[in-house]
């Protein structure tokens, strides 16, 4: 089977960033699950690089300061946000630039946060990894190689259930390092941040043996994520962002991390702690700093105030080059910005990249594609590519997007109406689009509960709740929470037709976030995931649900059937597809994909096998034209010049009855 690359023409999360110190050609960015990236041309195009490798999360780039031709990249998304993020496989090193990587090791250690190269011997490597978050392991901590990655030893480790989520090196002492720790634990059901592993600990003798900084003015345990930072231009200032619960949110250090103080209480700074947290400092002022949250911050004043900054949106990582404070980049969910003039100018850069939570068709000749991307919104798309345009090209032609729900959730064409199309949304969300006049009607079944706990909410309806139209109907549709909602009438007025078809097991119906809660529905337990109506048995309805249960209905809801057993379901497996029987004499012989560990699969759109470069369309001053790129048929990139490993078991179950035939 082979596929082929057909739109749209964007992406979105991109996780990680790197460039060459002095260097204003040579870029390197990751995607939270579509590889790595390298631009040679000051990031007007762009190649990927790493599409042979086992890893499509990149967490973070290192080049080395004393050769750029020495790479390194650290896989697995340390923006930890949900069940469903991508994790790694380790570490690799390029010695030519990017032309090839070979994997180094570290295999085990899920997500990456941090690598760090000595400027002084490349050969020695520091790693700083997060874990798989999922549970207990010993592979997590800072590692340290001094062979460049023939051999590793594990240099600080807290326990099994803490990884690390910050690090850094004084510039002017390499054997200076100080390094933020992480208790957490994700499960499908609840991300559960902080406790006594979280801190903030040095080492004075390049990882031989670490101190634990407790007490002199930093807060005390339970702590959350923790990033830090050293200033460049004076040793003895040291920054911490640390994810409390009521103690503040930034603290600073004038004396090499001996004393520090709370600088700043503002909230906004530690907000969804388990998804951002990432703090830097100018490489000429150690007054300037920049914190990257879902806004992002700038204090020139050693971090008193941080007033806010219309940078990116829901930002993630921050590369400064070294040798020119105004050179940095910025990462962000909708793809990266790269300036050279302190923030004034941006040039901005958004690659094919996108996650796409479900993918529906029509029946049209030829057909649309239809699709919910994250961190955009819902969209549809010709699955035969429109070309047109003055210059041979058009970028995403023949698509429409924003058609109601919104990032998450389902998009879904009206079975006998193509103008009609039904989506969905986290927050209880549902909503009925009409092409003809380009407005959507919200047709929710029940209240929005934006940021509710699980616990203390009428329903529960995932981020991603399923979503589902009736082949024999098209007016009956159905939502699931952990009951199943069904319209009659297009949405005009809903009922209940099943029981909770969850365990209903008050464990895992709880609060996520840990020490800050964070309850947008990414994480709410006992609720069902998959559905899926018959296309050839009237009133035949299956529903799967994200711990460990498959029910049946065979008349529209007014009797439902347990089957969990019969097939086999592990305790809090998540069902997360159902694709009923097309065989009419075996109607209820359905395929089942269930996903142990991680609850969604999310698509990356990597490039075809042409490997064709990918252009950003700038117009900065001093870029190059990009009208050669738009003469050739090739994707052009919205860019412009404003200023225990995860086991994700599948099984498939095709054979043997599991309901009456």
């Amino acid at each position: 089977m082979s596929f082929r690359f057909f739109g749209p023409e964007h992406g979105n999360r991109v996780a990680s960033f790197a460039g060459v110190p002095g260097d204003y050609t040579t870029y390197y960015a990751g995607a939270s699950s579509g590889g790595l990236w390298k631009s040679s041309d000051g990031g007007n195009r762009w190649r990927p690089i790493f599409e042979e490798k086992g890893a499509a999360a990149i967490g973070t780039i290192a080049v080395a300061p004393s050769s750029a031709n020495i790479v390194w990249i650290g896989t697995g998304e340390p923006w930890a946000i949900r069940d469903i993020d991508i994790g790694g496989n380790g570490v690799y090193k390029s010695t030519d630039g990017g032309s090839n990587f070979r994997h180094m090791g570290l295999t085990e250690t899920g997500r990456i946060a941090r690598i760090i190269v000595n400027p002084e011997d490349s050969q020695t490597v520091f790693v700083c990894a997060e874990g798989r978050l999922t549970g207990p392991q010993e592979q997590r901590g800072v590692f340290v190689t001094h062979d460049g990655g023939k051999s590793w030893t594990r240099s600080l480790f807290v326990d099994p259930n803490t990884g690390c989520s910050g690090l850094a090196m004084d510039a002017h002492d390499h054997n200076t390092l100080f390094a933020g720790t992480w208790q957490v634990v994700m499960h499908s059901w609840a991300e559960l941040s902080g406790g006594p592993g979280s801190g903030v600990y040095v080492t004075h003798d390049g990882g031989k043996t670490w101190s634990h900084l407790v007490g002199h003015g930093l807060p005390h345990s339970p702590l959350g994520k923790i990033d830090i930072a050293v200033a460049p231009s004076d040793s003895n200032r040291v920054y911490a962002l640390i994810e409390t619960r009521n103690q503040g949110s930034v603290w600073r250090s004038d004396d090499g991390g001996a004393n520090w103080r709370t600088i700043s209480w503002d909230r906004t700074l530690i907000g969804r702690a388990g998804y951002y947290i990432r703090i830097a400092v100018s490489p000429g002022d150690e007054n300037k700093v920049y914190i990257a949250n879902s806004g992002f911050h700038v204090s020139t004043d050693g971090g008193k105030t941080w007033p806010e900054k219309r940078w990116g949106g829901d930002n993630h990582d921050i590369w400064m080059d070294p040798k020119d404070s105004d050179h940095f980049a910025i990462t962000y969910d909708g793809g990266f910005g790269i300036t050279t003039t302190d923030g004034k100018g941006w040039h901005d850069v958004v690659l094919p990249v996108g996650q796409m939570y479900h993918v529906a068709v029509d029946d049209q000749i030829p057909y649309d594609v239809y699709s919910n991307m994250q961190d955009d919104n819902t969209m549809r798309g010709p699955s035969v590519a429109l070309r047109g345009g003055p210059w041979g090209i058009g970028e995403n032609q023949g698509w429409d997007y924003e058609m109601g729900g919104c990032e998450s959730g389902f998009t879904l064409p009206d079975v006998t109406d193509t103008n009609i199309v039904w989506a969905s949304c986290y927050a209880d969300e549902v909503t009925r689009w009409d092409a003809k006049t380009h407005e959507a009607r919200s047709v929710s079944p029940w209240l929005h509960t934006l940021d509710s706990a699980p616990d203390q909410t009428k329903y529960r309806c995932h981020w991603t709740a399923p979503l589902a139209i009736d082949p024999f109907d098209h007016n009956v549709v159905y939502f699931g929470c952990q009951v199943v909602f069904k319209t009659a009438n297009g949405g005009q007025s809903w009922s209940v037709i099943s029981p909770d078809l969850s365990t209903q097991d008050p464990r895992y119906i709880v609060s996520s976030g840990g020490l800050i809660g964070d309850n947008l529905g990414q994480f709410y337990g006992e609720v069902v995931f998959a559905l899926a109506p018959s296309t050839i048995r009237k009133g035949l309805l299956w529903a799967g649900t994200n711990d460990g249960k498959v029910w049946y209905t065979p008349d529209g809801g007014s009797h439902w059937v347990d089957v969990s057993r019969n097939i086999g379901m592990k305790p809090m497996g998540t069902v997360t597809s159902i694709q009923p029987s097309s065989n009419r004499a075996r109607p209820m012989r359905p395929s089942i994909i269930i996903w142990k560990m991680i609850a969604i699969l999310i698509s990356t759109r990597r490039r075809t096998s042409e490997r064709r470069g990918f252009r950003s369309r700038a117009t900065c001053p001093g870029a190059n034209s990009p009208m050669s790129a738009m003469s050739r048929r090739i994707p052009i990139a919205k860019a412009s010049c404003s200023r225990a490993r995860e086991k994700r078991s599948t099984i498939r179950l095709t054979t043997g009855a599991i309901g009456p035939s």
